[in-house]
Formats: C-alpha cells, structure tokens, sequence
C-alpha cells in the first residue's frame, strides 16, 4: 500500500487534529503517502469547482503543530448524498483515480456507515472512533469524550459557585444525543445530586420531591445534570402537571426545554431553579492529554492495520489493549446496560440527599 486517504465526519471532537496527524506520520514511517479528504464524505465525492477545495497531500510539515489544536483542520460535515449507492461507487473511482488504496475514517457511527458502504464495494477501511458521546459499546473510549468532560466539569464548578451564593438549584444540560454516558461521568465528577438520562425512566415529580427534601434538610444548592437526550425517557404527564397550574402555562409537553423542565421543578418543589445548556462549548477547545494520547495511539493502529491488509474494521480500546472489531459490528453496538446500572446507583449514593 503506497498511499492512503484519512477524513473526519459528523460532530467535531477534541483530539481529531491528533487523530489524523498519528495516520500521517505512521504512513510516512512506513513509506505511505497520505490524502487529506475535506468535510468528511463529501470530500471524497470531489463535487467543489477547485480540487484543493475537496482534498490535500498531507506532508509531514503540514500536520506540524496540530496535535494541540481542537476541532478538524480537515473540516467536518454530514454527506446525505454519500448514503446513494451510485455516489458510494464514484467515491470508490474518485479515491482510486488518485492512487488511494485504503481510508481511515474518524467520526462516529454515522461516519462508521459510511465506511461500511465502502467495505460493501471491496474498498479497504478502517474506522476510528471520534465522537463525544462515547457511545459506541465496542470501545471503552471514543475521541473527544475525555475533553467533554473536563470542559462540562468546569463550567458546572462555576455554575456551582453562584448556585451557592443565591441558594438556588441549577439543571445543567450536557450533550450526548441517546447516551447518558457524559451525563453520568459529569455528573460523578461535579458532585451532581441528580443525574437524568435517556436510558433510565424518570419522572419530574420525583426529581422536584428530592430538590424539596434536600432544601428541608438544609441543602441549600443542587446540581442536576440533564443529558440532552433525556426527554426520551420522562415519565411524567407534562400537560396534566401545567394545566393543573396556573404559573406554568405556556409549558407543552410537545415542546418542552430545559428551562421548561426547571421551571416545573421550581414550582412543584418551592425552591429556585435556573437552567444551564452548556451545548457546542463541550465539542470545541484544546484537547486533554489523554484524548491526545488516544487519539495518537488509534490513528497510528489503522495505519498498522492497513499495512498488514486488515480492513473493513474499527479499531478501539479495551482496558489499554488497542483492538479491532467488523465495522458492522462497531456501527450498532450499544453500551452495556450493567455498566449504566453501576453508574446509576453510584450517583444515588454519593447524592447526599
């Protein structure tokens, strides 16, 4: 194999940067040349009016100084065009026309069906998982995920600060899509009282009773961390509640938000509540060292792999052990619902209410 190409798709993710300079230079050590497709499948369709638009050599110089930098330098975006078989069959003749022999695909599983399409027509691939959420059960770890945390962690820390001064509550949404995984691992961290996630029934009366017992108690701040996805999961009869209630009517259940769901919870509860949506501030700034590390440690395995002729898989970690699996097999694996039962029941006891 004498060159290859590396693209980034979907949501960004802290340690991407990392991620395609460790292909790079793997395959310059092995004598692999590297093709830097640009905003992900779309880059390899080659459909812009210039061709630097859609793709770059990637030299050894040009991914110096990038291991500390967040985002994609090679950009991102999703491709709709790119799930048409005859558009995954002129991605295959663009790749080819160019000399390129295998691809390294980052992202997360979206990207990872993607790479699928193309193992589908003979092309060799190797998905790296890059995505925030952490939500592919095949790996312990996903690029992006430790730097999530720490950034939702420090802001929660100062949320925290002028919750006490005010003697308030604050719901804190964290992002994840369908994964509670950020929620729980925030939550742990920041010393949140309670945690709702979309994989675990919840009901906003019962999350108001404990806000109301805690204040009772003598608690004067709580932290409730709300993954973005949650909502899947409530139980609660939202309309019933607002029309039972005169200060809440506006609500909808159809289109609750955060700052609906806090504000229910202060009614029911007597006590204060503001809400937080940290959003895209989680996906940017520089990465941490361990997603650097990962990062590096993946995006030199796939080039190891396609070396050897091993593709059509996705590579990940277990424990500290790098590992492949099928890429079908990567695309829909689901986290282990024990481990979300764990992280559960550690929060309820480390709540203190």
């Amino acid at each position: 194999m004498k060159r290859i190409g590396v693209l980034t798709s979907g949501g960004d993710a802290p340690g991407m940067n990392a991620a395609i300079r460790a292909v790079v230079r793997a395959g310059l050590s092995r004598g692999i040349s590297t093709i830097g497709f640009k905003r992900g499948f779309n880059g390899v369709l080659m459909r812009s009016s210039s061709n630097q638009d859609d793709f770059t050599v990637l030299t050894s110089r040009e991914v110096s100084g990038t291991v500390h930098r967040g985002g994609t330098f090679l950009m991102t975006a999703r491709c709709l065009d790119f799930l048409e078989k005859e558009n995954q069959i002129k991605a295959v003749e663009n790749m080819r026309s160019l000399g390129v022999e295998g691809l390294v695909c980052i992202g997360g599983n979206g990207t990872f069906h993607g790479a699928a399409s193309l193992k589908e027509l003979g092309f060799p691939v190797i998905g790296v998982p890059g995505t925030i959420d952490n939500d592919m059960g095949y790996t312990d770890y996903c690029i992006g995920f430790d730097t999530a945390i720490d950034t939702a962690i420090e802001n929660i820390d100062r949320i925290r600060d002028t919750c006490g001064s005010h003697e308030r509550a604050s719901l804190v949404t964290v992002m994840g899509r369908d994964c509670g995984e950020i929620a729980f691992h925030t939550g742990i961290a920041s010393g949140a009282e309670i945690v709702m996630v979309p994989e675990i029934p919840w009901s906003i009366e019962e999350v108001a009773e404990k806000v109301k017992w805690a204040a009772m108690n003598g608690k004067n701040t709580m932290i409730m961390i709300f993954a973005e996805g949650a909502g899947s999961s409530l139980t609660s009869d939202v309309d019933a509640i607002c029309e039972g209630n005169e200060s809440l009517s506006g609500i909808s259940g159809k289109y609750l938000t955060s700052s609906g769901i806090a504000r229910i919870i202060e009614v029911l509860s007597g006590q204060e509540v503001r809400a937080t949506v940290l959003g895209y501030t989680q996906r940017g700034g520089s990465p941490s060292a361990k997603d650097r590390v990962i990062a590096s440690r993946l995006g030199a395995y796939a080039v190891d792999l396609l070396a050897q002729e091993i593709s059509g898989v996705a590579v990940g970690l277990k424990g500290e052990d790098l590992i492949y699996v099928p890429v079908e097999e990567a695309m829909n694996s689901k986290i282990d619902p024990a481990a979300v039962s764990e992280m559960a029941s550690l929060i309820g006891t480390l709540a203190g209410i």
